[in-house]
């Protein structure tokens, strides 16, 4: 059974738009389905991340893979159909749009072992939506019991820095730890019309409880 997730409505997307005629207004995550469940169940972790494509009325008419992390990524993936948006605007038209998802499913431990080549490195991602190329992980707060899952929003600069961050959900023990991991990371700039430009990011961390 999945649990609704109803966000504030703040401005989505690590998805760059095509040039238009008018300005273009980013689309608005409104609702989304994460599930009550944890995601990350095992010892693994990762990266999964989706370039979605989200229609004129806010639907989300698909979810491309850009990189998977069995299973987490398919608990990722399944619950993206579901979520709604305030759409794309262009001079007042509503209009589709590419949004980056990107999720974090955090191993569960205190401390675990960062890979050393993770696959994010050598995965090639669209052009039109930024790539991380340094990844923090959030430690597991001090403070927290249990699991949970924070969904953010980063603006990145057009040199790929991250220059704000903001928690989109409802405040759990695990929005600092994540909204700090993130502001650590680095990002392939996203690029339209072969000139990089500044863009938004939008991830969800997930977090599993700790074992005894």
């Amino acid at each position: 059974m999945h649990s609704r997730v109803s966000l504030a409505a703040a401005a989505l997307t690590g998805a760059v738009f095509a040039a238009a005629q008018g300005p273009i207004t980013p689309p608005r995550l409104v609702a989304a389905e994460l599930g009550a469940a944890p995601w990350n169940v095992a010892s693994g972790g990762g990266i999964a991340a989706f370039d979605v494509k989200v229609d004129e009325t806010g639907a989300v008419a698909s979810a491309d893979v850009v990189q998977d992390v069995p299973l987490y990524g398919g608990m990722l993936g399944e619950a993206l159909p579901s979520w709604r948006f305030e759409p794309a605007k262009d001079g007042g038209r509503p209009v589709a749009s590419r949004v980056l998802v990107l999720g974090f499913f955090r191993p569960p431990g205190l401390t675990f072992a960062a890979p050393e080549s993770p696959r994010y490195k050598n995965t090639v991602a669209p052009d039109e939506i930024p790539w991380p190329t340094s990844v923090t992980a959030p430690p597991y707060p001090s403070n927290a019991v249990g699991s949970g899952k924070v969904v953010l929003e980063a603006e990145i600069s057009d040199s790929g820095t991250v220059t704000g961050t903001r928690v989109l959900t409802s405040p759990t023990p695990f929005d600092g730890a994540s909204a700090g991991a993130l502001r650590q990371w680095k990002f392939r700039p996203a690029s339209r019309g072969n000139r990089d430009v500044a863009s938004r990011a939008f991830l969800v961390f997930s977090f599993v409880g700790l074992t005894p």
